[in-house]
């Protein structure tokens, strides 16, 4: 089977968008993913610690908008820049971030970064 990993990072997004964070999450990302801010990985290395992040953030977020401003893919390696607009422990947030991710041949994400 052939992993096309533009149509996994367009499957990442799409969820997003659609406030299927944790769905996405569980079928895209490996069981060894690092997922770190601005370079601090200290925290969050394998699937379970991110998973609390994970639903931490949608547990307490209501994503009013996500809007995907570029996308770029160069063979295990993707990075989108996407404008979010949402309410988190009730204060508006209104940020435009880059997210880069490695994936590994089985098609899943082992490293991303938030900048």
């Amino acid at each position: 089977m052939s992993v096309n990993i533009r149509e996994n990072i367009n499957a990442i997004i799409k969820g997003i968008q659609e406030n299927k964070i944790l769905e996405i999450f569980e079928k895209y990302y490996a069981d060894d993913v690092v997922m770190y801010e601005k370079g601090d990985s200290t925290n969050r290395v394998g699937k379970d610690q991110n998973r609390k992040a994970e639903e931490s953030f949608v547990n307490n977020a209501t994503i009013h908008e996500a809007k995907l401003l570029k996308v770029l893919v160069d063979g295990n390696n993707t990075a989108y820049e996407m404008y979010m607009d949402f309410t988190y422990g009730g204060h508006n947030v209104k940020k435009t971030q880059w997210a880069i991710q490695q994936w590994n041949n089985n098609g899943l994400v082992v490293k991303e970064e938030f900048f």
